[in-house]
């Protein structure tokens, strides 16, 4: 029986509870410590979810010889320092996405973690859901064919308004990097690194993008129209259109319950698990055919009928929060001696980031810290 992670958490935000509330459906995670700017608030922490120990800062987390893996749950302008302290001292490391400001920061932690060979992985927990799971599965298998187009949007109003750290430029705030790269990052593990990236945004006076919209071109000729926004609620689903069927990953995309497949052609009707007996619904068609007197009824449920043998709906109940399958996906990879998730590799960390890159330097959105970095480089 394989010895149980051991977890620390650095940061004590609202993605750090959502995180710590998802060990117990976790098996072989747990939850060992937690780290805030002050001990107060880790101590309160600690006691919420059941941690074992609390500290002051990051410095005195990684002294902690029991800790296995350190998740950072800090805003995105700390990820940098956050994830290169926990290289350094030999722990690996969950870091919550965006995985950087920007490529060249990626590359940093990227570059540290396979020197030092220590476990990195962006928290892109989405990717280890079953619906997307399953969602990959299907595509792989050809059930829509070949894709050529997706659509989709991540788009809430900010809970806390323009206090919200969403709107602020020095903590690395807006759409792109909070919410848009949940949509590029399942894009590209759909359909692989863009040819061509293009993008628009509407800057708020805090300089951040507050809305954002994205096209990315493929290889092949696939297209990806992709929106986030901070200020208005959207549909918040993926549709993937193949040329032999369409499948819609439903609200919340990002933490999916539920698939919709519909395939286009009559091979595809007919196969695999739906909501209705196919057997069921093949005998009630027959039956309206042979049927004079139901010809009415045919009429009017025609259009009924014809949704019914098409649409494939699978549901994924969720408990909790939908953290757990990335936690477990990180302690097999432990297990395992790896450094890098199979799943979630570094490369594809980088290669999001460099499409956020180029997108933010049409719009001309570039974060203090990038211009600290440019005037390091300079001297």
């Amino acid at each position: 029986m394989r010895s149980p992670i051991r977890w620390g958490i650095w940061g004590t935000g609202a993605v750090a509870r959502l995180v710590a509330n998802d060990f117990q459906l976790a098996r072989g995670a747990v939850l060992h410590a937690v780290a805030s700017r002050t001990v107060e608030r880790a101590r309160e922490f600690a006691s919420e979810f059941g941690a074992e120990k609390w500290y002051e800062g990051l410095s005195s987390l990684l002294k902690d010889t029991e800790v296995d893996v350190v998740y950072v749950a800090t805003p995105n302008h700390r990820h940098l320092e956050d994830c290169l302290a926990c290289i350094q001292a030999g722990k690996p490391v969950v870091c919550e996405k965006p995985f950087a400001l920007n490529r060249a920061q990626a590359e940093l932690i990227a570059n540290a973690a396979r020197k030092h060979k220590v476990f990195c992985m962006e928290a892109m927990w989405t990717r280890f859901t079953p619906a997307i799971m399953e969602a990959k599965r299907c595509i792989d298998a050809g059930e829509i064919g070949r894709v050529r187009f997706i659509q989709g949007n991540f788009a809430y109003p900010a809970s806390m308004g323009r206090d919200s750290r969403l709107f602020n430029i020095d903590a690395g705030g807006g759409a792109l990097l909070d919410r848009g790269v949940y949509l590029i990052s399942l894009a590209q593990l759909l359909l692989g690194t863009p040819d061509s990236i293009r993008g628009t945004a509407a800057l708020g006076t805090t300089g951040v993008d507050e809305q954002s919209s994205y096209q990315l071109a493929f290889a092949g000729g696939a297209i990806a129209n992709l929106a986030a926004s901070l200020l208005v609620r959207g549909t918040n689903e993926m549709v993937i259109c193949g040329d032999r069927g369409m499948l819609r990953i439903c609200d919340p995309f990002y933490c999916a319950h539920r698939l919709v497949l519909e395939p286009h052609s009559h091979e595809a009707m007919t196969q695999g698990n739906s909501t209705y007996s196919q057997g069921v619904l093949r005998r009630l068609v027959a039956r309206l055919r042979r049927e004079p007197a139901l010809k009415s009824l045919r009429r009017r449920l025609g259009p009924l009928l014809y949704l019914l043998q098409r649409r494939r709906v699978r549901t994924y109940p969720l408990a909790g929060n939908g953290y757990q399958f990335e936690l477990i996906e990180v302690n097999r990879c432990l297990h395992e001696g790896l450094t890098e998730s199979p799943m979630m590799t570094l490369g594809h960390s980088l290669e999001v980031m460099r499409t956020m890159d180029t997108l933010r330097s049409q719009w001309g959105l570039v974060y203090p810290q990038e211009l600290s970095e440019l005037q390091l480089e300079r001297h």
